[in-house]
Protein backbone atom coordinates (compact mmCIF):
# COMPACT_ATOMS: atom_id res chain seq x y z
CA UNK A 1 0.00 0.00 0.00
CA UNK A 2 1.69 3.60 -1.02
CA UNK A 3 1.53 6.08 1.37
CA UNK A 4 -1.15 7.55 -0.46
CA UNK A 5 -3.52 5.38 -0.15
CA UNK A 6 -2.95 4.93 3.98
CA UNK A 7 -6.10 5.32 5.38
CA UNK A 8 -6.98 7.94 7.77
CA UNK A 9 -7.15 7.53 11.38
CA UNK A 10 -10.83 7.85 12.57
CA UNK A 11 -11.37 10.87 14.90
CA UNK A 12 -13.85 8.67 16.67
CA UNK A 13 -10.67 6.53 17.79
CA UNK A 14 -8.36 9.98 18.43
CA UNK A 15 -10.97 10.89 21.20
CA UNK A 16 -11.14 7.33 22.71
CA UNK A 17 -7.60 6.91 23.36
CA UNK A 18 -7.47 11.06 24.73
CA UNK A 19 -10.32 9.31 26.91
CA UNK A 20 -8.68 6.59 27.99
CA UNK A 21 -5.13 8.08 29.06
CA UNK A 22 -7.17 10.85 30.44
CA UNK A 23 -8.76 8.21 33.00
CA UNK A 24 -5.57 6.38 33.29
CA UNK A 25 -3.53 8.97 34.69
CA UNK A 26 -5.55 9.79 38.14
CA UNK A 27 -5.59 6.13 38.46
CA UNK A 28 -2.33 6.03 38.18
CA UNK A 29 -1.37 9.22 40.61
CA UNK A 30 -3.80 7.34 43.60
CA UNK A 31 -2.48 3.65 42.90
CA UNK A 32 1.17 5.50 43.49
CA UNK A 33 -0.19 7.66 46.67
CA UNK A 34 -1.59 4.60 47.87
CA UNK A 35 1.60 2.45 47.56
CA UNK A 36 3.68 5.29 49.26
CA UNK A 37 1.13 6.01 52.08
CA UNK A 38 1.68 2.17 52.97
CA UNK A 39 5.39 2.15 52.41
CA UNK A 40 5.17 5.23 55.08
CA UNK A 41 3.15 3.31 57.38
CA UNK A 42 5.88 0.25 57.50
CA UNK A 43 8.75 2.13 58.01
CA UNK A 44 9.20 4.09 61.77
CA UNK A 45 9.93 7.56 61.66
CA UNK A 46 13.59 8.33 62.46
CA UNK A 47 13.39 9.24 66.11
CA UNK A 48 16.53 9.43 67.91
CA UNK A 49 15.79 6.79 71.25
CA UNK A 50 15.86 9.16 74.73
CA UNK A 51 13.95 8.21 77.95
CA UNK A 52 11.90 10.87 78.79
CA UNK A 53 13.49 11.87 82.18
CA UNK A 54 16.62 12.82 80.47
CA UNK A 55 15.04 14.85 77.71
CA UNK A 56 13.25 16.57 80.96
CA UNK A 57 16.86 17.01 82.70
CA UNK A 58 18.43 18.35 79.64
CA UNK A 59 15.51 21.17 78.81
CA UNK A 60 14.99 22.13 82.06
CA UNK A 61 18.86 23.04 82.57
CA UNK A 62 18.87 25.00 79.09
CA UNK A 63 15.68 26.95 80.69
CA UNK A 64 17.82 27.39 84.42
CA UNK A 65 20.44 28.68 82.63
CA UNK A 66 18.80 31.02 80.69
CA UNK A 67 16.79 32.34 83.39
CA UNK A 68 19.69 32.94 85.59
CA UNK A 69 21.36 35.11 82.71
CA UNK A 70 18.19 37.60 83.05
CA UNK A 71 19.87 39.38 86.85
CA UNK A 72 16.39 39.61 87.92
CA UNK A 73 16.45 38.19 90.73
CA UNK A 74 13.45 36.50 90.58
CA UNK A 75 12.25 32.74 91.77
CA UNK A 76 9.77 30.51 90.16
CA UNK A 77 8.67 27.33 92.41
CA UNK A 78 7.91 24.39 90.40
CA UNK A 79 4.07 24.07 88.84
CA UNK A 80 3.96 27.83 89.18
CA UNK A 81 0.90 29.26 87.71
CA UNK A 82 -0.57 33.02 87.94
CA UNK A 83 -1.86 35.21 85.58
CA UNK A 84 -2.13 37.63 87.44
CA UNK A 85 1.44 38.39 88.37
CA UNK A 86 2.87 37.03 85.11
CA UNK A 87 4.24 33.93 86.74
CA UNK A 88 4.18 30.47 85.45
CA UNK A 89 6.74 27.58 85.33
CA UNK A 90 5.34 24.37 83.74
CA UNK A 91 6.91 21.28 82.30
CA UNK A 92 4.98 19.08 79.97
CA UNK A 93 4.93 16.15 77.54
CA UNK A 94 2.75 15.62 74.13
CA UNK A 95 2.59 13.00 71.80
CA UNK A 96 4.13 13.20 68.05
CA UNK A 97 1.82 12.69 64.60
CA UNK A 98 4.43 11.26 61.97
CA UNK A 99 5.11 13.23 58.73
CA UNK A 100 4.36 13.18 55.25
CA UNK A 101 1.42 11.02 53.85
CA UNK A 102 1.38 8.99 56.89
CA UNK A 103 0.07 11.73 58.94
CA UNK A 104 -3.08 11.99 57.18
CA UNK A 105 -3.76 8.87 59.09
CA UNK A 106 -4.24 10.97 62.35
CA UNK A 107 -2.50 8.60 64.66
CA UNK A 108 0.80 9.32 66.54
CA UNK A 109 4.04 7.77 66.49
CA UNK A 110 4.27 4.45 69.02
CA UNK A 111 6.65 5.61 71.91
CA UNK A 112 7.27 8.98 70.21
CA UNK A 113 7.13 12.39 72.30
CA UNK A 114 7.82 15.63 72.58
CA UNK A 115 9.00 17.68 76.04
CA UNK A 116 8.68 21.26 76.48
CA UNK A 117 9.33 23.43 78.97
CA UNK A 118 7.40 26.97 79.21
CA UNK A 119 7.71 29.77 82.08
CA UNK A 120 7.00 33.45 82.50
CA UNK A 121 7.74 36.34 84.92
CA UNK A 122 5.56 39.74 85.37
CA UNK A 123 6.53 43.08 86.41
CA UNK A 124 9.42 43.40 84.26
CA UNK A 125 9.98 46.90 82.81
CA UNK A 126 11.51 47.75 79.68
CA UNK A 127 15.17 48.25 80.41
CA UNK A 128 15.27 45.29 82.72
CA UNK A 129 13.49 43.51 80.20
CA UNK A 130 16.09 44.13 77.02
CA UNK A 131 18.77 44.22 79.44
CA UNK A 132 17.90 40.80 80.18
CA UNK A 133 17.49 40.46 76.75
CA UNK A 134 20.79 40.91 75.93
CA UNK A 135 22.39 39.00 78.90
CA UNK A 136 20.67 36.05 77.83
CA UNK A 137 21.49 36.20 74.13
CA UNK A 138 25.68 36.40 75.62
CA UNK A 139 24.84 33.35 77.51
CA UNK A 140 23.21 31.48 74.95
CA UNK A 141 26.14 32.45 72.90
CA UNK A 142 28.98 31.72 74.85
CA UNK A 143 27.39 28.20 75.65
CA UNK A 144 27.51 27.17 71.66
CA UNK A 145 23.78 27.90 70.57
CA UNK A 146 23.05 29.63 67.52
CA UNK A 147 21.08 32.55 67.84
CA UNK A 148 18.15 32.41 64.87
CA UNK A 149 16.45 35.69 65.85
CA UNK A 150 17.61 38.59 67.79
CA UNK A 151 15.43 41.99 68.02
CA UNK A 152 12.10 43.84 67.76
CA UNK A 153 8.90 42.78 66.41
CA UNK A 154 7.27 46.24 66.00
CA UNK A 155 3.78 44.79 65.19
CA UNK A 156 3.41 42.34 68.19
CA UNK A 157 5.22 44.83 70.73
CA UNK A 158 7.96 42.24 71.52
CA UNK A 159 11.60 41.44 71.75
CA UNK A 160 13.07 38.06 71.27
CA UNK A 161 16.20 36.10 71.05
CA UNK A 162 15.29 33.01 70.08
CA UNK A 163 18.21 30.00 69.50
CA UNK A 164 18.82 26.50 68.47
CA UNK A 165 21.23 23.81 68.87
CA UNK A 166 22.41 20.15 67.82
CA UNK A 167 20.11 17.79 68.49
CA UNK A 168 16.89 19.57 67.74
CA UNK A 169 16.78 21.77 70.87
CA UNK A 170 14.94 25.14 70.76
CA UNK A 171 15.19 28.00 73.60
CA UNK A 172 13.42 31.46 73.42
CA UNK A 173 12.57 34.39 75.26
CA UNK A 174 10.55 37.38 74.80
CA UNK A 175 9.75 40.59 76.61
CA UNK A 176 6.03 41.80 76.03
CA UNK A 177 5.29 45.36 76.12
CA UNK A 178 2.01 44.91 76.50
CA UNK A 179 1.75 43.23 80.00
CA UNK A 180 5.69 43.79 80.74
CA UNK A 181 6.92 40.46 81.43
CA UNK A 182 9.05 37.74 80.25
CA UNK A 183 8.15 34.91 78.64
CA UNK A 184 10.60 31.81 78.21
CA UNK A 185 10.78 28.59 76.62
CA UNK A 186 12.17 25.90 76.12
CA UNK A 187 11.48 22.26 73.43
CA UNK A 188 13.23 19.39 72.16
CA UNK A 189 12.39 17.50 68.75
CA UNK A 190 10.16 14.19 69.12
CA UNK A 191 12.34 11.50 70.24
CA UNK A 192 10.80 7.33 70.94
CA UNK A 193 11.32 6.37 74.49
CA UNK A 194 13.35 3.05 74.74
CA UNK A 195 11.24 1.75 77.52
CA UNK A 196 8.06 2.11 75.68
CA UNK A 197 5.11 -0.81 75.60
CA UNK A 198 1.81 -1.32 73.56
CA UNK A 199 0.48 -1.14 77.68
CA UNK A 200 1.45 3.03 77.73
CA UNK A 201 -1.14 3.40 74.72
CA UNK A 202 -0.81 5.01 71.55
CA UNK A 203 -1.33 8.49 72.76
CA UNK A 204 2.15 8.36 74.65
CA UNK A 205 2.16 11.24 76.82
CA UNK A 206 4.90 10.50 79.43
CA UNK A 207 4.69 11.78 83.24
CA UNK A 208 8.14 13.92 83.26
CA UNK A 209 7.11 15.65 86.83
CA UNK A 210 8.23 18.78 88.23
CA UNK A 211 9.79 21.26 86.81
CA UNK A 212 12.90 22.68 88.86
CA UNK A 213 12.73 25.53 91.04
CA UNK A 214 13.70 28.20 88.93
CA UNK A 215 16.36 31.10 89.88
CA UNK A 216 17.49 34.60 88.31
CA UNK A 217 20.51 35.93 90.21
CA UNK A 218 20.90 39.66 90.21
CA UNK A 219 23.33 41.49 87.90
CA UNK A 220 26.26 42.56 89.71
Amino acid sequence: MSASEVRPVSGFKLVGVSCAVVLLVPVLLLLGVMVTYEIERATPEDYPELKPEVAALRITGYSQSAFAALGLDRTLEPNAYDMRAGNENILGSEYCYPDGLEGIAGEPEKGAYRIHHGWMVGKVGKRQGLAALRRVRARLEAAGWHIKEFGEDRQLREWMVRAERDGGYRLSVTWEADSERLRGGTGASCATDPDWTEEDGLYYEPDVGAPPTLTSAAAG
